[in-house]
C-alpha cells in the first residue's frame, strides 16, 4: 500500500502538485462570508485557498478543525453521532528467517508462495471469529485473535536486510479501553503481542523465536499517532445506517458540506474504506464540477 501512495503523490507532483508533510494543521480559516479560506498550520504558516479537501475523519474535520459556531447544531449532532468504535491492532514485525508453516509441509529457508498473499490464522470458523470478537465486546483483548499477516519484504527485497523480513500482523479484536490493564502500560502491551506470536506459533512453529523486534499499533495508538478517531481505519463504521446516502451523514453524502469550499475526500465519505482511491476521485470531480458552476 506504501507503493500506491507513492504513485499517487508522484503523479500529483508531476501534474503540478506540492506537497508539504510534517506539517500539522491547527485549523481552517474561514471569511466573514462563511466560506473556507485556506488552512492555519501548527507552526504559524497560512495556506490560502478557496477550496480545501479534507482526508481526516469526519469528527476531526469538523469538531476540531472547523471554528465553534461556525457548522449548524443538527449537523454536528450527526457527526458526533457517528460511530467509531474500534478493536484493530497493527504490529509490524523484524525477524530472522521466515515462518514455516505446518500445513504446506515445506522446510525451506526460502520465501515460496505460501509467502506472498494475505495469511489468515485463528479464523477457521465462525465460531472462533465470535468468541474472539466478544472478548473485544466485554473489555477483553481477544484470548484467541483473528490475525491477517502478510510478509511484505518476500516482494519488496528493498525493505529489510539480506536474510531478515518484514511482517505486518492486522489484529482483531482489542477494545479501545480494555475493561482490565491499559495500553499505556509496556507489560500489558508486551502480553497482548506475546498472545498474537504464541498463536502464531501453533501455524508455525518456532515464530516467537524469529522476532527481532516489532512496533505495535493499538486503537489509542492509531488515533494519537495518525488521528484517526477512534483509532478506526475506516473514519467509522461501516454498517447498514452509515454507508451510501448515510456516509458521513443523511443529506452530506455528495462529498460537499455545509460550509463553502470545504469537502470530504476521505474514507469518512462515500464509498468508505479501502485502498481504492474512490472518495478521493469523487470528491475531485465535485470540486471540478463546482468551481465550472461558478466560473
Amino acid at each position: 500500500m506504501g507503493s500506491v501512495s507513492l504513485a499517487i503523490s508522484k503523479a500529483a507532483i508531476e501534474a503540478g502538485a506540492t506537497i508539504a508533510t510534517e506539517a500539522q494543521v491547527s485549523n481552517l480559516m474561514i471569511e466573514d462570508s462563511g466560506r473556507v479560506s485556506g488552512v492555519l498550520l501548527a507552526d504559524g504558516t497560512q495556506v490560502r485557498s478557496s477550496v480545501v479537501l479534507s482526508n481526516a475523519t469526519p469528527y476531526k474535520t469538523f469538531m476540531e478543525f472547523v471554528p465553534p459556531n461556525i457548522l449548524p447544531d443538527d449537523f454536528l449532532g450527526a457527526v458526533k453521532n457517528i460511530d467509531y468504535t474500534s478493536a484493530t491492532t497493527k504490529i509490524n514485525l523484524a525477524v530472522d528467517k521466515l515462518p514455516q508453516f505446518n500445513c504446506c509441509k515445506i522446510n525451506s529457508p526460502d520465501a515460496g508462495p505460501q509467502h506472498t498473499g494475505t495469511i489468515h490464522i485463528g479464523s477457521e470458523s465462525m465460531e472462533e471469529i465470535d468468541s474472539a470478537w466478544r472478548d473485544s465486546v466485554n473489555g477483553i483483548p481477544s484470548r484467541r485473535p483473528v490475525i491477517e499477516m502478510t510478509i511484505p519484504s518476500v516482494l519488496d527485497k528493498t525493505i529489510s536486510p539480506p536474510g531478515k523480513h518484514v511482517i505486518n500482523l492486522f489484529i482483531q479484536y482489542t477494545p479501545y479501553k480494555p475493561s482490565e490493564g491499559s495500553w499505556e502500560d509496556p507489560e500489558y502491551r508486551e502480553s497482548f503481542a506475546r498472545r498474537c506470536f504464541n498463536l502464531i506459533d501453533e501455524y508455525a512453529p518456532g515464530f516467537s523465536s524469529s522476532v527481532i523486534g516489532y512496533d505495535m499499533l493499538t486503537p489509542p495508538d492509531l488515533e494519537r499517532i495518525i488521528g484517526l478517531t477512534g483509532g478506526h481505519i475506516l473514519h467509522g463504521s461501516m454498517g447498514l445506517d452509515s454507508l451510501f446516502l448515510m456516509r458521513p451523514v443523511k443529506g452530506w453524502s455528495n462529498y460537499r458540506t455545509p460550509l463553502q469550499g470545504l469537502y470530504l475526500c476521505g474514507s469518512g465519505a462515500h464509498p468508505g474504506g479501502g485502498v481504492m482511491g474512490a472518495p478521493g476521485r469523487n470528491a475531485a470531480h465535485a470540486v471540478i464540477q463546482d468551481i465550472k458552476e461558478q466560473s
